[in-house]
Formats: C-alpha cells, sequence, structure tokens
C-alpha cells in the first residue's frame, strides 16, 4: 500500500479497512488473507474528509473536465424532495396519511394497533449532495415531536428520541430535538389502541430529502468488482 501516480495524478492505492468482503471477482484468482488496516496507522498520507477540505479539490477537478481525452460525461441524478411518508402497521396495514403539510402529517391508526413502521424514500448525502460529503448513511426522514390521539387524550410517543432507539433510528445529539430514520423505521405506540379503539398519529418531519429517484434495494445490491 502507497501513495501511487494514476493519470498524471498522485493518489493511494486500495487499504483493506475490512471492507475486502465488498468485492466479488470472477474467475481462479486467489485471495490470500492479511490483516486488516486503519487509515489511522497504515494511510500513505493522513486522510482529511472533511467537507470543507474535500469540496474545494472536487469543483477544481470537475473544472479541467474539458481537458481530459475521451471524457465519460455522469449521468444527470434525477431527483425529488416528496419523502412518499406512509406507516405500516404490526398487523400489516399500509396507512397512507390523511391530512399532511410542509412539516406535519396525521394517520388514522387501525385498532389494535401497537407499533408502526415509518416508512420513506431513502438516499445517501453522498449521491444526492456530492461525493465530497463523507456520509453514506440512507438518510430516510427527520422526525421530531410524535403524538397519538386516542379516547380524546393524547400520547406523546418519544422511543425514537431516547438514547437506546428502536430499529430503523440513528443515533440524534442530546441537543438535537428529533431523530433520522433509515427510511424504514420502528417506532413502538404502546398499548393505547385495545378494545376497539382507533388513534390518529401525527408527527412532525423537521427534514426530508432530497432523494434519488431510484429503488434503494437495487441500489444496495449492486454486485462491485475489482
Amino acid at each position: 500500500h502507497s501513495v501511487i501516480t494514476a493519470d498524471g495524478m498522485l493518489t493511494e492505492s486500495y487499504l483493506d479497512t475490512g471492507n475486502r468482503s465488498a468485492f466479488q471477482q470472477k474467475g481462479k484468482v486467489v485471495r490470500i488473507g492479511g490483516t486488516v488496516k486503519t487509515w489511522a496507522n497504515d494511510a500513505g498520507a493522513p486522510l482529511e474528509v472533511a467537507r470543507a477540505f474535500v469540496e474545494p479539490l472536487f469543483h477544481a477537478l470537475e473544472g479541467r473536465t474539458n481537458n481530459v481525452v475521451d471524457l465519460q460525461i455522469p449521468t444527470t441524478v434525477e431527483t425529488t424532495t416528496d419523502p412518499d411518508l406512509h406507516l405500516l402497521t404490526n398487523t400489516g396495514a399500509v396507512v397512507r396519511p390523511m391530512r399532511k403539510s410542509a412539516q406535519h402529517y396525521s394517520f388514522m391508526l387501525p385498532p389494535n394497533t401497537t407499533s408502526v413502521h415509518i416508512v420513506s424514500r431513502a438516499s445517501r448525502p453522498s449521491d444526492v449532495i456530492g461525493p465530497f460529503v463523507d456520509d453514506r448513511r440512507y438518510m430516510g426522514v427527520a422526525v421530531a415531536d410524535v403524538r397519538l390521539l386516542c379516547a380524546k387524550q393524547s400520547h406523546d410517543i418519544t422511543a425514537h428520541l431516547q438514547a437506546e432507539k428502536p430499529e430503523g433510528w440513528y443515533a440524534s445529539a442530546n441537543t438535537t430535538p428529533h431523530a433520522w430514520t433509515n427510511g424504514n423505521a420502528m417506532l413502538p405506540l404502546g398499548d393505547h389502541l385495545t378494545e376497539g379503539k382507533m388513534g390518529i398519529l401525527s408527527m412532525t418531519i423537521r427534514a426530508a430529502g432530497p432523494y434519488v429517484m431510484e429503488d434503494q434495494k437495487a441500489a444496495e445490491t449492486k454486485v462491485r468488482s475489482a
């Protein structure tokens, strides 16, 4: 592993930091395993991924594309700001919003709903903003306060704001009054909707999108070769 010159530019060869299994190679070539390395101890040059450092370099190189022979023009990525937000109940029912505005969504829940999955589109910041953003998480929607109204009573639902979150939520700072989903996040509601009670679940969405107009599962299952 070292700093090398590729197409007239200094770069760094692949460093196996534990993700070698993500690559597949056809043929009879045998890969001999080795010790997993780290950027902190084994990099050929200091690794800098901060956007403030990387983005100016990205745009400087982008401005030189007219001088590149046989340039491959990247495909324009189609995006949307519509999260296509809906719920999937513990009984398998799909619930679309009965009301929605820029930030507020309301859903009518059937009886015996004890939990829901908050389902939406999801994309990676590195795809929708630019490769200079070192964030490859699939981000769904940022959910703030959630309330369940049933039998003329209002219940605050806060599981997603706790330190230990249900499946599908990203950790958030203590000072952040919302949490991001990965596009399919579970939210427990308790036993408020028992005995035939229906309810209205309302939530505030602090941020959503943009999203790449591409099937997420297809993107996740693309096979990369090296």
